[in-house]
């Protein structure tokens, strides 16, 4: 095994204890009067269980979101409509994680909490570090938008411009929002296909400090320590997390892979925010990581490759309520930061990558009545990426939008909206969205639809000599999407089904031309199918949930399946708690079905798999909680991109400290 260079140094390490620094400054005189008691999120509590939230198509309705002094209730929804609106009012296809549900998987990534998510694909090239990405309903991992407490975390200087969710890890996060379908009325480019959206934590209560420690197979720990607190007038929630992996080898051992390939990952992530008066507020979140992956050629152990990345995200908010708040108005800055380093980049001799985002935006939300809401919003983002042979090439893009969300006899549920964009190489592009929810409560029938148009403008790379195969020509890729569905509920909610149809159709895609050996907007696809979504609240203590996704894609070029995209996809997954509450039990059971993907000389299929993994804790006492998990407690075989390795039964533990 290589020797490893540990590394925990960047040009903005200084962010974590100056943060920490900043607090200690803070006024925070406690009172009686002002505690507020401590929530799951700040003391290792086992929480009761709640369900992988699906909340298939029902939620928009249109009033303005509660005020940053609090939290968002369980029945809100922020990334829809860009704006915390009603669950109960929603028409778009939205996948809810929450935070216990994160705590009880007890995985490091976001990347492993996703999979499961309906209509949505995880695809990672060998073990823990390694890229990793996501394809929803069958788009490609690119049409994919990640956004971070509302900042943009795609990368700039990648080829395509798409997010690598190997480094990303569970650390302050309050929830995860998965919108299927074409966002770009509200979020503009790279929302052609869906949105996934991380909620940080806001801290409340007195002050309070948490940590833990993990460790397992393959030479796997990881440490935390995080504080947290919050009054009426300022709240904070700062975490710094290290992860070290001896790892397998990137290589799939058929093909000689023998030496393992390691991974770390510091992170450090918070949010902290100011109520200035009663009705303004100033909101702060960061994000950085400094991470160091070992990796392989293709078919060749590599005994000194790694790819080095640090990736630094920041926004910071004001948000103004006036006319007794039915007006409210946000702007905001935001700042996405790449650096990537290639210590054996092979014969193109490119080791280095920079790619810097900047984005400015402000949104303005009218109470117009009880039953209606109008929303207009603006946006300017400029971004560019370099590499070590190459200097920085800008590209920046203005766009608008206006929306209206209104209902009618607390029955019907509609939002529409239209958006202009003008992108400084690609042109102009107009996107919309129509969303649609029948309710009747009587019999627990809701009958959703959606319909939209999404597009995403040429990466850097793609319309630059950033790369040789660069074009500034190309124009943006475009969708269409829709999707129609009922859900039902039966016995007070206790069990719910919801099955969706859904069809997008995908134009103007960026591909790259053999005859000509170039890059040019050749592609067509469609992708189309069926996702089923089931609840059962089995006793007070026991739940399951489950779903199955259907998905036909199809090159319209070459009249093929789009590669990874399993046409078959399910999940169960079961919760229990026991012990006076003390302790809880959940397991996770995932089928993929057979997928085409780049074999030795052509396309290749690989087989379907199906992967178990175990989790649970025991709370000793108030401050101390004991969790374990185990990973592919089958050991099953299987491979997720074709010559890449999979572990193998993987098994962890640990212990957490809330004080």
């Amino acid at each position: 095994m290589r020797q490893r260079n540990r590394r925990l140094t960047a040009p903005r390490i200084w962010l974590f204890p100056c943060c920490l620094l900043a607090l200690q400054a803070i006024p925070y005189p406690i009172r009686a009067q002002d505690e507020v008691p401590i929530s799951p999120d700040d003391e290792e509590v086992v929480a009761p269980e709640v369900p992988l939230v699906e909340l298939p198509e029902t939620v928009v309705t249109g009033r303005p979101e509660p005020f940053p002094a609090n939290a968002l209730g369980d029945d809100s929804l922020v990334t829809p409509s860009r704006a915390a609106t009603s669950a109960s009012e929603n028409a778009t296809s939205v996948t809810v994680i929450t935070g216990e549900q994160i705590q009880q998987r007890r995985q490091a990534t976001v990347l492993e909490v996703l999979r499961g998510v309906p209509g949505l694909d995880v695809v990672q090239s060998g073990g823990a570090g390694r890229q990793a990405s996501v394809f929803i309903r069958g788009g490609n991992s690119e049409h994919t938008k990640v956004l971070l407490d509302g900042i943009s975390m795609n990368d700039p200087s990648s080829p395509n411009r798409a997010f690598d969710f190997s480094t990303l890890t569970t650390d302050n996060i309050e929830r995860i929002e998965v919108v299927r379908g074409p966002q770009s009325m509200v979020y503009g480019s790279d929302a052609i296909g869906g949105v996934i959206n991380i909620i940080t934590k806001r801290g409340e209560g007195p002050m309070s400090f948490r940590g833990s420690l993990m460790g397992g197979t393959f030479g796997t720990h990881q440490e935390r320590i995080g504080v947290s607190g919050g009054n009426e007038r300022t709240y904070y929630s700062v975490t710094g997390s290290y992860f070290d992996a001896d790892g397998i080898s990137a290589l799939d051992p058929r093909f000689g892979g023998v030496e393992r390939d390691g991974f770390q990952n510091a992170a450090f992530s918070g949010r902290m925010g100011w109520n200035v008066a009663e009705s303004v507020n100033v909101d702060y979140v960061f994000r950085y990581s400094d991470s160091d992956s070992e990796v392989d050629d293709f078919l060749a152990d590599n005994l000194i490759r790694e790819n080095r990345q640090q990736r630094f995200f920041q926004r910071i908010q004001v948000q103004s309520e006036h006319a007794d708040g039915m007006l409210i108005s946000k702007v905001g800055f935001s700042q996405t930061d790449y650096h990537r380093l290639d210590t054996d980049p092979g014969p193109f001799d490119v080791p280095e990558f920079d790619g810097d985002f900047r984005q400015v935006d402000w949104q303005g939300i009218v109470q117009v009545s009880d039953t209606n809401v109008f929303t207009v919003g603006a946006d300017y983002w400029h971004e560019e990426g370099q590499t070590s042979n190459t200097p920085k090439v800008p590209r920046n893009l203005a766009g608008m939008y206006v929306q209206d969300q209104f209902s009618l006899w607390d029955r019907s549920f509609t939002t529409v909206g239209v958006r202009w964009d003008d992108h400084s190489t690609a042109g102009t592009a107009q996107t919309y969205r129509v969303t649609q929810l029948f309710r009747c409560d009587q019999t627990g029938t809701n009958v959703h639809g959606s319909i939209g148009r999404g597009f995403k403008a040429p990466s850097v790379a793609q319309s630059s000599t950033f790369f040789f195969l660069g074009d500034p020509a190309l124009l943006p890729e475009f969708s269409k999407g829709w999707d129609v569905g009922i859900e039902q509920a039966w016995y007070c909610g206790n069990l719910t089904l919801d099955v969706t149809y859904f069809r997008n159709d995908y134009r103007n895609l960026i591909v790259f031309d053999f005859p000509t050996f170039s890059l040019r907007n050749v592609g067509l696809a469609e992708s189309s199918g069926v996702e089923v979504v089931a609840f059962a609240q089995l006793t007070d203590a026991s739940s399951l949930s489950a779903s199955y996704t259907y998905t036909d894609t199809e090159n319209l070029v070459t009249n093929t399946q789009l590669l990874r995209r399993p046409r078959n996809k399910a999940s169960l997954s079961a919760h229990h708690r026991c012990c006076a509450d003390r302790a809880t039990v959940n397991a996770y059971l995932n089928y993929v079905g057979t997928r085409d993907d780049f074999g030795l000389t052509d396309v290749t299929t690989l087989g379907q798999y199906i992967t178990l993994d175990l989790s649970g804790s025991y709370r000793i006492d108030e401050r101390w909680t004991l969790f374990a998990r185990i990973d592919n407690a089958t050991d099953t075989d299987y491979e997720q991109v074709f010559s890449f390795g999979t572990p193998g039964i993987a098994a962890y533990a640990g212990v957490t400290f809330t004080q």
